[in-house]
């Protein structure tokens, strides 16, 4: 997609320009631009709060705001997960969801402009990375015509030049490929699974889901990716002209964990015969697609909204035992718990809270497998503690349960550089929350003892004076900054979660 915006200047005096240019096209989809406008306050509101507690560059208008650290070591924006979704999700590829001829589309506002899907591990969500002809060679919309998308870790040089904003996009400039590395490939693959969550089907839902954005001069589309459970109803199963779908009723696992009906589903002809099985409950990978398209004689407009379902199994990405759905409601009641915990690493979950949930879920999908599985695996709690353990990123700790955001991860891989590895990442975890728990009382004398000391400890060695100076700030941005930001964007307001 190649087109010229009149009004339009990239490299012109507002700042916001692809934002205004957003704000433009979506101003005649009520829904949407009040849950845009929702977004802004949210967003605003948020680095306010954290702006006294960090070194924040906001930049806002009416239409925008974006924001990035002052700091080189703030453990924020440093690597980025660019990845072929079908080497996630088997069956499932970028070219699928963007359609024919266009994988990765890009718009000419005065220069060229590329987008590009991506997981952003210092805000623990799905992005858009934007290339404006700066610093990053491989991102340029010429280079990737012909470029066949593979997964790859993409490492900012200097965090504090990234932009953030609150159209869940972001600017990497002075990038470059980490070369290939399998295991911090794998922890990229499982950060990503358990990011997914069910969806919402309100449209003006749509900015809590961190949105891939294809932006043109007339059209702009957002893609969202989530994980939850389905079932088809065989009876209403009918072709799609071209042969390559079908479409059929579903009934999903909605974002507040209700069972929704959604009366018109797409599901790859090659798949159809996986979700039909005698088996009523499936993971899935369930896509929203949303194209608007401005039309100024219209005052208010409706999106064009397709969903489409593609079934995988969780045991391809963890391995383990055939645990079905659970892994996938484990996940996702885990991540929810989280979410709503007011401790950077640390949260609790009951038995009997993680029983409420199954049970709410489960229950709607009669004949269940997972169901009798589900029921028997949970009767202590060490059942659950085996189901969070295959989960990779997540452990236990006393009566607590532990999510190793990856922002921690990034923060292991530029300060220490070292082998990555659970053990390594919760060495890296107690000296950060212990500075967490402790800083706040100490001069600055004493933190750099307080961190030469816990390094010694747990990793065997001493940092020098200028060392332990730069753990400390990055570990003071990584719990003051980096966390608070992420799990404000991640939490979902919209709806009643509890189960």
């Amino acid at each position: 997609m190649v087109g010229r915006s009149n009004n339009l200047d990239a490299e012109g005096s507002s700042k916001g320009a692809i934002e205004i240019h957003i704000e433009n096209l979506i101003k005649n989809y009520q829904n949407i631009w009040t849950g845009y406008k929702r977004r802004l306050l949210q967003v605003r509101t948020i680095l306010k709060e954290l702006e006294s507690h960090s070194r924040l560059s906001i930049i806002e208008g009416d239409s925008f705001i974006r924001f990035k650290s002052d700091d080189n070591y703030a453990s924020l924006n440093f690597l980025f997960f660019v990845y072929e979704i079908g080497k996630v999700f088997p069956t499932l590829v970028w070219r699928h969801l963007i359609g024919s001829g266009t994988r990765l589309n890009y718009v000419l506002l005065k220069k060229p402009v590329s987008f590009l899907p991506a997981y952003s591990f210092s805000l623990d969500q799905q992005a858009t990375l934007l290339y404006w002809g700066e610093g990053v060679p491989i991102l340029s919309a010429e280079d990737l015509k012909n470029l066949k998308l593979n997964n790859f870790i993409l490492k900012t040089n200097h965090p504090d030049s990234v932009e953030i904003s609150a159209s869940n996009i972001c600017w990497p400039k002075y990038a470059s490929i980490i070369p290939k590395d399998q295991e911090l490939e794998r922890w990229a693959t499982h950060y990503l699974f358990n990011s997914l969550m069910p969806p919402i089907l309100d449209v003006d839902g749509v900015w809590s889901e961190s949105p891939f954005i294809l932006v043109g001069d007339r059209t702009i589309r957002f893609l969202t990716i989530h994980k939850t459970l389905c079932s088809i109803d065989n009876k209403t199963i009918r072709p799609i002209p071209g042969g390559e779908f079908v479409n059929a009723k579903a009934f999903v696992i909605d974002r507040n964990f209700n069972l929704r009906s959604i009366r018109h589903v797409d599901v790859p002809v090659e798949c159809i015969g996986q979700l039909v099985s005698k088996e009523s409950t499936h993971e899935v990978v369930f896509v929203k697609d949303m194209r608007l398209r401005y039309e100024p004689a219209l005052n208010e407009q409706s999106p064009y909204i397709r969903y489409t379902v593609y079934p995988f199994e969780s045991i391809n990405i963890f391995g383990g035992e055939n645990y079905g759905p659970l892994l996938s409601i484990t996940s996702m009641v885990l991540r929810e718990f989280y979410l709503r915990s007011s401790d950077p690493f640390y949260f609790t979950l009951t038995l009997d809270e993680f029983k409420k949930y199954l049970a709410k879920i489960l229950n709607r999908f009669p004949f269940s497998h997972a169901n009798e599985l589900g029921l028997k695996l949970i009767e202590s709690r060490e059942g659950l503690i085996t189901l969070l353990s295959l989960l990779g990123v997540y452990d236990s700790y006393g009566r607590s349960f532990l999510y190793l955001h990856p922002a921690l991860l990034e923060c292991y891989l530029y300060n220490i550089k070292g082998k990555i590895n659970k053990t390594n990442l919760r060495r890296l975890q107690r000296i950060v929350y212990e500075y967490y728990q402790k800083a706040g009382s100490l001069t600055s004398h004493q933190e750099l003892f307080l961190i030469r000391d816990s390094f010694k400890k747990e990793f065997g060695f001493d940092p020098n004076y200028s060392g332990a100076q730069r753990f400390i700030r990055s570990f003071y941005n990584l719990v003051n900054l980096c966390i608070p930001l992420s799990k404000s964007f991640n939490s979902w307001a919209g709806g009643n979660c509890h189960a």
